[in-house]
């Protein structure tokens, strides 16, 4: 089995202002000085460059004259992503019916019971974590890698955002169940019912997380901080 990868400096320290931004503790507008923010991390510049770069792509900030500035999220930018999720993830699943293996069947069916496990214990944080690899695993079932690109690109803003839907959720467990029943259906071949099961998970997800968005915009804000 390859070696996972240690994150680098820039991506870890992106990885920190990009939930700070999600949540609302850096608000939109707010300049973000390199030298405070190496100072702030004990790191050098170059590290605080790469992550502002990587949160640019990611179209959290952006760069102007004077330096880097936090764009963050609106409600119109949740719906863009979840538009495009929705897209890319029923084409993923719809062409995992035809090329899934019978290992990542088991796969998925074990990082289902883990989210189970954790459900059960409201461990919301190791959730959101087997939650990513659930969704990951569809793009690799599917087989297209080019899919599977346009995920790993947004990937980041996902956890981050799936972060704040688990918190939502008083109880995960029939979230749980709602990825258990998207491996039965793609074992079973059910295109119609895999596409439509998919949609309402995904619009459950997009609900939970507007509604977030929105507490963190006119509330305290810490109101959802874990």
């Amino acid at each position: 089995m390859k070696p996972t990868r240690a994150p680098a400096l820039g991506e870890q320290l992106a990885a920190v202002l990009r939930d700070q931004i999600v949540r609302r503790q850096r608000q939109p507008g707010t300049h973000l000085v390199e030298d405070a923010l190496a100072q702030e991390h004990d790191v050098s510049r170059g590290p605080v460059r790469d992550a502002l770069r990587l949160l640019e792509a990611q179209g959290l900030v952006e760069s102007r004259r004077r330096g880097f500035f936090v764009v963050g999220l609106t409600q119109d930018d949740i719906n863009d992503l979840y538009e495009l999720r929705e897209s890319i993830e029923i084409t993923a699943c719809l062409r995992a019916i035809e090329h899934v293996t019978p290992t990542q069947i088991a796969e998925a069916r074990e990082i289902v019971a883990e989210m189970v496990k954790h459900a059960e214990k409201s461990a919301a944080d190791d959730f959101a974590e087997a939650d990513m690899r659930f969704h990951a695993l569809l793009y690799v079932m599917g087989g297209n890698r080019r899919l599977q690109d346009v995920w790993v690109a947004h990937e980041s803003v996902f956890a981050s955002l799936m972060q704040l839907t688990v918190e939502e959720d008083v109880d995960l467990r029939p979230s749980a169940l709602d990825h258990g029943r998207l491996v039965d259906l793609i074992e079973l071949g059910d295109s119609k019912e895999l596409e439509s099961v998919l949609r309402d998970h995904l619009d459950g997800a997009r609900t939970r997380m507007a509604h977030a968005v929105r507490l963190l915009a006119d509330g305290p804000q810490n109101e959802i901080a874990s």
